[in-house]
């Protein structure tokens, strides 16, 4: 039984992981994702999903690694040749048009990460999954400068998004909440007038998921991730897009191919503590009836024993008596034995009891 279940928990971790690379993929498209970056992204807080949709650059969206980041710095007496960093992969990686700052000839972009995470509160190694947003956030924003040299322009440095949509082991009161952690300024002596664009180019956003809600956000997500293609069209048009229709199937399948596993899974988990209870009760019930019949039987047992060893004694002390009458010549006295007040008299007189 156990090598079963064994068997079966790896069935439904791969099949698992199939659907989160399923998921991962559905992510990856325009159509998926608009919806998110409206309800989330202040400056798409006045655009359409399908305007949305247009701006995202449809062929920069990828899963890509974040390879190690060379740094040269030839002017400081002390280089640093290159910096080694952990290598990360981002789930969904694209480009989209920032359109608070674009002009008819100049095109600014969003970079933004879009991450579905699972675990709200990751065990091994324990670590809160904000810093890792922030960390991502800072990954991309070093992405884009490639090699720094001294002709390095930062000024080209465009403003990060990192998005992550967390599904379980969310706290109760955190639940269907929404929060973005970003870089704002404040002054401490004096005012400063510098322009937003300038310092504003780290956001990470937070959406955390929780019970059934009528939230925009949370009920388009509830969708996707039930695979309901007319929840999913409430916010987006995905009538005729095969290619995400066939996505939210493939995820439909995994999802209840998963559901399966874990019921039998669950069964066999369920028989095997039943047993376990059941045999553990039988023992202990056959160990309590045991003892209260040992009880039963030792206190019968004592009882006959008591009745027989004082029958023996008592036979043994009025022989006794008998004797040291026969001795004395006081046959004639007998006849006071079967009186029980003159027989116990008879003994103190002998000093056969006290």
């Amino acid at each position: 039984m156990k090598k079963e279940t064994e068997i079966d928990l790896a069935a439904v971790e791969a099949v698992g992981s199939k659907y989160d690379n399923a998921c991962k993929r559905l992510f990856q498209n325009r159509e998926i994702i608009a919806p998110v970056l409206k309800e989330v992204v202040p400056e798409y807080r006045n655009s359409t999903v399908e305007e949305i949709i247009r701006y995202i650059d449809a062929d920069s969206i990828q899963d890509i690694p974040v390879d190690d980041i060379p740094v040269s710095v030839s002017q400081l007496q002390t280089e640093l040749g290159s910096v080694s960093d952990k290598l990360i992969r981002y789930d969904t990686h694209f480009r989209s048009i920032n359109p608070r700052l674009s002009r008819e000839n100049l095109c600014i972009h969003l970079h933004i990460d879009l991450e579905v995470q699972n675990n709200y509160r990751p065990t091994n190694p324990p670590y809160p999954v904000i810093k890792r947003g922030i960390y991502y956030a800072a990954r991309e924003i070093s992405y884009q400068m490639g090699t720094l040299t001294e002709q390095t322009n930062y000024g080209d440095i465009q403003k990060v998004y990192s998005i992550w949509i967390c599904n379980e082991r969310i706290p109760a009161k955190l639940q269907n909440t929404v929060t973005m952690y970003s870089i704002s300024k404040s002054d401490i002596i004096g005012t400063a007038q510098e322009p937003e664009e300038d310092y504003d180019l780290m956001n990470v956003i937070m959406i955390r998921r929780g019970t059934e809600t009528n939230v925009p956000i949370f009920d388009y997500l509830s969708g996707v991730f039930r695979c309901d293609k007319d929840k999913i069209a409430k916010y987006v048009d995905i009538e005729n897009n095969e290619k995400v229709l066939k996505g939210v199937e493939e995820m439909s399948g995994l999802g209840a191919t998963i559901m399966y596993e874990a019921m039998q899974q669950g069964m066999q988990k369920g028989m095997q503590k039943g047993m376990q209870q059941g045999m553990q009760q039988g023992m202990q019930k056959g160990i309590q009836q045991g003892m209260q019949k040992g009880i039963q039987q030792g206190i019968q047992q004592g009882m006959q024993q008591g009745m027989q060893q004082g029958m023996q004694q008592g036979e043994n002390l009025l022989a006794r008596l008998v004797g040291y009458l026969k001795r004395d010549g006081r046959l004639n006295e007998l006849d006071q034995i079967a009186d029980e007040k003159a027989r116990k008299q008879l003994y103190k007189e002998y000093n056969l009891i006290d």
